[in-house]
């Protein structure tokens, strides 16, 4: 055990899908300061309450990926980045439903990287809800998101040139295997 760093931490996020630059630099960011990492996986059965703040949640298009296949693709790209499964868990966590948040260990803090309107409400859901917030003002490293590359998949017929197309808009390229797995179950 590394006595530099907390026990635990959790991370949460839609990751639709995951894993651009951005959504790395997020979650390797609770590796680094934590010994082990609780990922939230929200809307995870795209079923979250309407939220004016973040209205692009819950449109259908959006959400494109299973809870399963994003769980699937995050255990490959952390297999690939020699993070040990006993290092963290995955589990579905619906951001909207405060007993959602009553399940949550009150002695975990959660990292919320702040950059939009939306990130702040989250801050503040946490801590309604009691929770330890350790707030991230992370800069993005790329303008990137996860529109971006569900719009690249979406509109890339040919699966032998999507990788490259991925990468170069800032999809992690440790991430592509497991997406491609996805995709061609498809």
């Amino acid at each position: 055990m590394n006595h530099n760093k907390i026990p635990e931490i959790t991370v949460h996020g839609r990751f639709q899908p995951p894993l651009h630059i951005n959504h790395w630099d997020y979650v390797k960011r609770g590796f680094e300061i934590a010994e082990h990492v609780t990922i939230l996986i929200t809307n995870p059965f795209q079923n979250e309450d309407f939220d004016a703040a973040a209205s692009w949640r819950n449109d259908p298009a959006n959400n494109p990926l299973s809870y399963d296949e994003r769980v699937e693709m995050w255990q490959k790209f952390l297999t690939i980045m020699g993070i040990e499964p006993e290092r963290y868990d995955i589990k579905p966590f619906n951001i909207k439903d405060d007993a959602e948040f009553a399940k949550l260990n009150k002695n975990v803090p959660n990292l919320v990287n702040v950059y939009s309107e939306w990130s702040a409400k989250k801050v503040d859901l946490f801590e309604k809800n009691g929770l330890e917030v350790i707030k991230l003002e992370q800069p993005k490293i790329k303008l990137v998101s996860g529109t971006i590359i569900r719009e690249i998949i979406k509109n890339t017929k040919n699966l032998d040139k999507l990788p490259d197309l991925l990468v170069e808009a800032g999809f992690m390229p440790e991430a592509i295997s497991g997406l491609m797995d996805v995709l061609k179950r498809r």
